[in-house]
């Protein structure tokens, strides 16, 4: 398969079809670039991955080329039959839907501790990495291309105005990894964003004991809803459980000054302050 501008121009007319943005279709047509991608995943012959977005086929190529057997589901309908007829191969298996109502486990057989890989459409990037939590254990390396700024804030660190909800949800369950960022211009058409390769650990176990993720989720949302305010102005809510004098003496059992702000605190930090709400 070309993979140049022109080539992906000439499959898009013989197609009668366009990039759609609103799904977020920017095809990489970098070799080098595909080969960083498609590289990143440890991968042993006959393993099973799955490629969220494979658009036009030039990732799933290099992975089939490393003897990856591949699940690729994309949403649009003219790239699943473009695929299908293209790469009639054995080792392949070109899903049409959406990967947010994908169910590994019942879709793939002895789905275990899959790979996930996938240039994914940068519209719905936290929609993707929810899912991926959610489906955690089935799930152990994933390697997607996000938006640069999108890859800092999942690998940030406390105390930095990257670190957020995002970065917080992910590094409970899994390790982060920028591996390369890419211009825009490895991909076509290309977006209005600097682009990077993240590497995802996630682990067979949560790294963090949190007795009731509903609660502690809901609470560290809340507090970053108003993140340029204390805790104790961010937290409470009188109309709500959580009350002025609630949120304050669980923060002083915690040992956390009321005054800080939610992005300082670290991940044990917040689940300390948790069993405090919940004791009060």
């Amino acid at each position: 398969m070309a993979n140049t501008i022109l080539g992906v121009k000439k499959i898009l007319r013989s197609l009668d079809t366009q990039p759609l943005k609103r799904w977020g279709q920017n095809f990489m047509i970098n070799e080098a670039a595909l080969e960083t991608v498609a590289g990143a995943l440890t991968l042993e012959k006959g393993e099973k991955v799955l490629e969220i977005g494979p658009g036009l086929g030039f990732l799933t190529q290099k992975l089939l080329e490393r003897g990856a057997e591949v699940w690729a589901i994309d949403k649009d309908p003219r790239f699943i039959a473009y695929l299908n007829e293209k790469m009639n191969v054995s080792g392949v298996h070109f899903v049409n839907g959406d990967i947010l109502e994908f169910d590994p486990q019942k879709e793939i057989p002895s789905a275990k501790r899959l790979k996930v890989i996938g240039n994914i459409p940068y519209n719905i990037t936290s929609l993707i990495l929810e899912w991926l939590i959610e489906k955690r254990q089935v799930v152990g390396e994933v390697v997607l291309t996000v938006q640069a700024e999108v890859a800092e804030r999942l690998s940030a660190k406390p105390g930095t105005k990257a670190w957020g909800c995002l970065s917080l949800f992910l590094q409970v369950y899994a390790d982060v990894e920028i591996l390369k960022r890419f211009p825009a211009d490895i991909f076509y058409p290309p977006p209005n964003v600097t682009s990077a390769v993240i590497k995802l650990h996630f682990h067979s176990a949560p790294r963090y004991a949190i007795s009731d993720p509903e609660m502690f989720f809901f609470v560290v949302r809340k507090a970053f809803q108003k993140r340029r305010k204390t805790l104790l102005n961010a937290l409470k809510d009188d109309e709500g459980f959580l009350t002025k004098d609630k949120v304050q003496h669980a923060l002083i059992a915690s040992s956390i000054d009321p005054m800080r702000r939610p992005e300082t605190l670290a991940i044990d930090e917040w689940i300390s302050l948790l069993a405090s709400i919940k004791q009060t």
